[in-house]
């Protein structure tokens, strides 16, 4: 009668499968930390990636600058975080430009992680962000009667710039919220924007690809898969040598 396979050898056939699946990630993420513990020597820190459909994976956009009509103006935020009025170069904002309404003769532009406060010729009157009461992140900005009100966490919150309150919630029943859509900022003004600055450095990709945030959530995940297997890997091997040493006794 055939006997059942000892546990050591059923440990050593996993450990091999496992070993397979992440020897080749193992390699990756030993490679990429020994280059990113030499960047500065590298220049990596100062050497920017010239390839734009890297950059898109990003995010960035660059031939594209969605933007929001505001009468006769165009609000619009550009890739290097600067937002402009037409051409006219305003402030940095922080975040996806997510919103821009007019009210009480003044400009709001909202943006993820910030609001700006504008005259109608672009001047800056006031930045609002987390540290000064705004709720953070900021998923959409539009009217509620003649109000200013964000939307965060799902619920709509209007804006009292006064007293930098936002606790204030939409009236409950319902209320119309008028929002602007984005559209596409006409040519003849996107080509008075200056180009982007370079900005995406090659030991930002590095690090992104040795923690996997280079692919997103799912990219994380795998890494995270690849951390537990490689503790496995030391587990079972720990675990061999013990049963093996124990047989030998």
């Amino acid at each position: 009668m055939r006997r059942r396979p000892r546990l050591v050898g059923i440990l050593w056939h996993w450990h091999r499968r496992v070993g397979l699946i992440a020897a080749l990630f193992a390699v990756l993420l030993a490679v990429t930390g020994i280059v990113l513990n030499h960047t500065a020597q590298l220049g990596l820190d100062r050497s920017f990636v010239p390839w734009s459909w890297l950059t898109q994976l990003y995010g960035d956009d660059s031939s594209d600058l969605p933007a929001f009509k505001l009468g006769e103006h165009w609000l619009t935020r550009a890739s290097s975080g600067r937002v402009y009025l037409d051409a006219k170069e305003v402030a940095p904002c922080s975040g996806k430009l997510v919103g821009a309404v007019q009210a009480d003769g003044m400009l709001y532009a909202g943006c993820a992680e910030e609001l700006l406060l504008l005259t109608p010729g672009g001047a800056l009157v006031e930045s609002v962000n987390a540290s000064t009461g705004l709720p953070a992140p900021v998923q959409a900005i539009g009217l509620i009667g003649e109000q200013v009100a964000v939307q965060s966490a799902g619920d709509w919150r209007l804006a009292n710039l006064d007293t930098m309150d936002f606790s204030q919630r939409a009236p409950a029943g319902g209320a119309v919220i008028r929002q602007l859509v984005p559209d596409r900022l006409p040519d003849t003004i996107r080509a008075r924007i200056p180009a982007p600055e370079q900005w995406l450095s090659w030991e930002r990709v590095l690090l992104d690809v040795h923690s996997g945030r280079l692919f997103g959530r799912l990219g994380v995940l795998w890494m995270d898969t690849v951390g537990v297997l490689l503790a496995t890997l030391a587990t079972s091997g720990v675990a061999m040598w013990w049963l093996h040493r124990r047989r030998n006794r």
